[in-house]
């Protein structure tokens, strides 16, 4: 398996994740904000049930030592929707709610998974357990906390687009991204303009 820079990347075992959380480029708490699709238009939860929440946590390099329940789907998507508003509040300059502060703080106690060291015939490698649901969710919690607590915070932005109402990282360097994403939000937006200006006055 490559990684996308192109390096080689060994499969991780069954009983362990290699962890390298942080050197995914999408952050798991804003990837948990968007599980609500268009929500600011025809809101769709991507988080229905327990299977969908183990789908989500193994996408997003998470894969869960217990099966999730349906009360650790509840916890998720309180979580998801506190790290809405709280973001929503950090970008537009207020102060946010203290219910939703205190929820992700109680979210992010969790104790982390195990993590070892294994050798290899060139050095070792870091790796963590399978995280239980509760330690994932602590793993999301904390990474809200350090996105928003962080350096990066000032690069936080909404969608523009008109339904979406996720939130990215901007990294290009003039910062006046717009969109979470070019190919969809932004060729929608896009082609939307174009329909507007053929349809003429």
């Amino acid at each position: 398996m490559e990684n996308p820079d192109g390096a080689r990347r060994t499969r991780p075992r069954a009983t362990a994740v290699e962890e390298h959380l942080n050197a995914t480029p999408e952050h798991p708490s804003l990837a948990l904000v968007a599980t609500v699709r268009s929500r600011l238009g025809q809101p769709r939860d991507e988080l229905g049930d327990a299977p969908s929440l183990t789908a989500w946590l193994t996408r997003h390099d998470l894969p869960p030592a217990t099966d999730p329940d349906p009360v650790d789907v509840g916890e998720f998507r309180a979580l998801r929707e506190a790290a809405y508003r709280l973001l929503a509040d950090v970008t537009a300059g207020r102060a946010p709610a203290d219910a939703d502060v205190e929820l992700v703080n109680r979210c992010a106690a969790h104790a982390p998974p195990a993590v070892s060291l294994v050798a290899e015939p060139d050095g070792v490698r870091r790796v963590r357990e399978r995280p239980t649901p509760a330690q994932a969710l602590g793993l999301v919690a904390r990474d809200l906390v350090d996105l928003v607590g962080g350096p990066r915070r000032d690069r936080l932005h909404q969608c523009e687009a008109e339904v979406c109402g996720t939130f990215f990282v901007d990294t290009s360097r003039a910062g006046r991204r717009r969109w979470c994403s070019s190919a969809t939000c932004g060729n929608r937006v896009r082609v939307a303009a174009h329909r507007d200006r053929a349809a003429g006055p």
